[in-house]
């Protein structure tokens, strides 16, 4: 069976990879693919260089090991949304023998005698150029917003007030405020009440003044 590592990434952690996972799991498993490794990254690949991102630098360690000869994502975007970073990640994984599959468009940049795939190449150069558009674009409406509500004097942010009481998180967390007093981590709450570890922290946080009253 063919070795490989999945990478997955999201870019808060009030996102889920799990779906991910279980995608490109599926996507092994009809390949007969050997899942060496999955790596986990959760931070925005346009703020973060590589040399940021500690789950991409290990990828990279165990391809230059030999013990992979695949990285599964489930779309270009996921490596990162800067053209240059994509296409220098894939030129590496190329350098070390490593094909990266890409399960969206069901294209990987090496063909089975090793050689480059030249239309996958191809594909992935547009997408990436796309990726990093739409991420250059979407900041640009972002600081446009911002400037216009600045010359408006508009609040930016939550509203003054908003903030909810303690007594109110608890009220609407009964859920998480049991399992939290049953023992449960903050992480095994987010997870089974679908919330962030910093809800699940503010709530846990409420939890421990109200009984110090």
């Amino acid at each position: 069976m063919t070795p490989v590592a999945l990478y997955v990434r999201v870019s808060s952690k009030r996102q889920d990879y799990q779906r991910q996972i279980s995608e490109l799991e599926l996507l092994a498993t009809k390949h007969q693919f050997q899942v060496v490794q999955i790596f986990q990254e959760v931070g925005s690949a346009t703020k973060r260089k590589k040399e940021e991102r500690p789950e991409l630098l290990q990828l990279i360690k165990l391809a230059e090991t030999g013990a992979i000869q695949k990285v599964l994502v489930s779309e270009i975007s996921r490596l990162g949304r800067k053209t240059s970073e994509i296409l220098n990640l894939i030129d590496r994984f190329t350098e070390l023998k490593v094909s990266v599959f890409v399960k969206s468009l069901n294209l990987e940049t090496l063909l089975d005698d090793g050689r480059k795939n030249p239309a996958a190449n191809l594909v992935f150069v547009i997408l990436a150029e796309l990726a990093s558009s739409e991420t250059e674009q979407l900041g640009e409406r972002i600081r446009s917003g911002l400037e216009e509500a600045r010359r408006k004097n508009k609040v930016i942010g939550r509203p003054k007030g908003s903030v909810k009481t303690d007594k109110k998180l608890l009220e609407e967390n009964p859920k998480a405020v049991r399992l939290l007093k049953s023992g449960k981590s903050i992480r095994e709450v987010a997870k089974l009440c679908e919330v962030s570890n910093q809800t699940v922290q503010k709530i846990k946080k409420a939890l421990i003044e109200k009984a110090g009253k």
